[in-house]
């Protein structure tokens, strides 16, 4: 949508419109940090926009004939006021049916992806963990087959465990790194 696009009454604009409207209900961009992280990735990637932008796809980002999953978690949370902060941080790494999206394919129970960003919002208070500045992001980049190697059929798997198999990539680095491990076919 256009973000000029006005409600209408009878064929009548009213004097708000859909920006109103995303002001509104997602202004607080600490519940959207999963998004964020998302767009963060897509525009390290030269993306304008990815074809999957249904929160209910097998995987997040198709770049370069590669599957893409996008995860995100942080320190800071809004309902969590009180200041207590919790470091232990997982990530979902839930296996799926890849007949979800698609009937005519044999079904199988995997992972959907071909390659993991791991994104983590490092601050712990509200302005501290602004997901607009890149600054208080932290990357981590996982090829699946590494995932399945160490995870199994787990659900999760920690941050800390993700920070002893990958190395923190910068933000400028992203698009490089992974173009590399397609480039070299680790992934």
């Amino acid at each position: 949508m256009n973000e000029n696009e006005k409600f209408v009454f009878e064929d009548k604009e009213l004097e708000f419109g859909i920006l109103d409207f995303w002001k509104y209900k997602y202004s607080n961009i600490w519940n959207m940090q999963e998004y964020i992280a998302e767009f963060l990735i897509e525009k390290a990637l030269g993306l304008e926009k990815s074809q999957n932008t249904d929160s209910w796809t097998l995987y997040d980002i198709n770049y370069r004939n590669k599957r893409i999953e996008i995860k995100e978690t942080s320190y800071y949370h809004p309902w969590n006021e009180n200041g207590k902060i919790s470091n232990q941080r997982v990530f979902g790494i839930t296996m799926a049916n890849s007949s979800y999206e698609n009937t005519e394919i044999e079904n199988k129970f995997e992972r959907q992806n071909d390659l993991y960003v791991f994104c983590l919002n490092t601050g712990k208070t509200k302005e501290e963990a602004n997901p607009m500045n890149i600054k208080n992001w932290e990357f981590y980049i996982v090829p699946t087959k590494i995932i399945n190697d160490i995870c199994g059929t787990n659900k999760t798997i920690s941050l800390n465990k993700v920070k002893n198999i990958a190395e923190q990539i910068e933000y400028f680095e992203i698009k490089k790194y992974i173009d590399d491990l397609i480039d070299k076919n680790q992934i």
